[in-house]
């Protein structure tokens, strides 16, 4: 944990930010008045709490539409403390909304990069929490409604603070990684359904062991492609057998690695033999790709021989969704690498699928939808829905505040994946619902 952590409070004139301030340091060393503009320089204090302790940043409001001199030697002070900070504080004021000046000034906390929470100050009345939802329009996830002049919900801001401390070099060193990051495909299924025939077909080379005899691949190997301006890592991975017949030690080991590189993956193609009926198999390697949260694809090869006992290729379709229901999302692609035909779909549809993984749902949208749906096939008593927003991607995350999470049964939850589904694809992606009563706010 590094010694020094520096938290800014940034946001538009007279929301509140020295009260703010005053309250977190529990001093009155920034001067508070309803007159915008009191705060010019930065003002340092000393937060304790938790048995903690971190530099807090008082600055002046930034009114980006004025010229006056002072104003913007106010803003110049206002950015050098956002560049030393560690942590940003985005203070909004409830009782006047979501206004303009508060778009603006997101938009420049956004470009900074830098982790950010937004505090709903003001909301000291009946009905301001659910005022405080506009503001998830900002587009910064949670929101915080507090009451700076009462203390009311500062104590799960400064809780939220200590929970951060330390990750924003982390944060932003694995955003940097994932940019222009290949996408990482698992192929998996049971032995001998020509998963290294599938990661040839698509190289056309025979860059992989290909055999009759089931058990050739051992380890799990990563081979890069790039096909259609798109940088793929192809894993191909060792045969996944029912436990009780991994008898082998090598075996175990190798089935150890595939699933090792379903958890490294973003997409795992699911390769089926389309000569044999869908097995229980199947279901399982479905079951863990859906535990790991990743997107999917469900490839059936060996379309070239026909199917198992001469049914049609819908009937096939139905039959292995059926069979691999826990990821039931997820699109059908026929092929046959003895042939070639259909292995130009197969990429097109994991980047299709890995675009649905990372899909993001605007929270104005979000609570639209959710809006709509519990009106149209309203909760169990007590499962009532206050408000959601996206938390995350790959996988989708969504969080919804409700009164009693427990009243919301496991057939509300089918009913709300499969809106989700209706209105906003997610083909081939889990979609992670956690559910979270709305809390009582924590005093300072």
């Amino acid at each position: 944990m590094p010694d020094k952590f520096t938290v800014a409070i940034v946001g538009r004139p007279n929301v509140g930010k020295s009260s703010l301030f005053n309250r977190m340091v529990q001093d009155v060393s920034s001067i508070v008045h309803k007159v915008s503009g009191v705060t010019r320089d930065r003002l340092y204090g000393t937060c304790r709490w938790g048995g903690q302790e971190f530099t807090l940043l008082d600055t002046g409001g930034l009114d980006l539409s004025s010229t006056d001199d002072m104003v913007q030697a106010i803003r110049v002070q206002v950015e050098r403390a956002i560049e030393e900070a560690d942590l940003l504080l985005f203070v909004v004021d409830v009782r006047a909304g979501l206004t303009p000046e508060d778009v603006e000034v997101a938009e420049i906390l956004r470009r900074t990069k830098k982790p950010l929470l937004l505090v709903a100050n003001k909301a000291d009345s009946a009905g301001a929490e659910s005022k405080a939802v506009e503001f998830y329009a900002l587009g910064f996830g949670e929101v915080y409604p507090v009451s700076a002049a009462h203390g009311l919900g500062v104590g799960d801001v400064l809780d939220r603070i200590l929970e951060l401390r330390g990750e924003p070099s982390e944060v932003a060193s694995t955003r940097e990684a994932e940019e222009g990051a290949p996408i990482r495909v698992a192929i998996v299924g049971k032995p001998n359904v020509g998963k290294s025939s599938l990661v040839n077909a698509l190289l056309g080379v025979e860059r992989m062991t290909v055999s009759s005899r089931a058990g050739t691949t051992v380890d799990a190997v990563d081979t890069p492609l790039r096909y259609e301006d798109t940088d793929y890592v192809l894993v191909d991975t060792a045969g996944l057998r029912r436990p009780k017949l991994i008898e082998e030690k090598l075996e175990g080991l190798s089935v150890s690695r595939a699933l090792s590189a379903v958890k490294r993956a973003d997409v795992a193609i699911l390769v089926v033999d389309g000569t044999e009926a869908p097995s229980s198999q199947e279901r399982r390697i479905a079951g863990y790709i859906l535990r790991n949260a990743k997107a999917s694809v469900i490839v059936v090869n060996k379309t070239d021989l026909g199917f198992t006992d001469g049914v049609a290729a819908n009937q096939y379709k139905a039959a292995v969704l059926q069979q691999c229901r826990p990821i039931g999302y997820s699109p059908v692609i026929f092929i046959s690498c003895k042939t070639g035909k259909g292995i130009d779909k197969v990429l097109p549809e994991v980047k299709k699928v890995y675009e649905e993984y990372s899909k993001r749902i605007p929270t104005p949208v979000l609570n639209q939808f959710i809006a709509e749906v519990t009106e149209l096939n309203r909760p169990p008593q007590g499962g009532r829905v206050y408000y959601a927003t996206q938390v995350g991607e790959r996988p989708p995350h969504m969080v919804f505040f409700v009164k009693d999470p427990t009243q919301l049964t496991g057939m509300y939850q089918r009913y709300l994946d499969s809106e989700f589904r209706k209105r906003f694809g997610f083909s081939g992606s889990p979609i992670v619902m956690e559910f979270k009563e709305r809390q009582r706010r924590k005093l300072r």
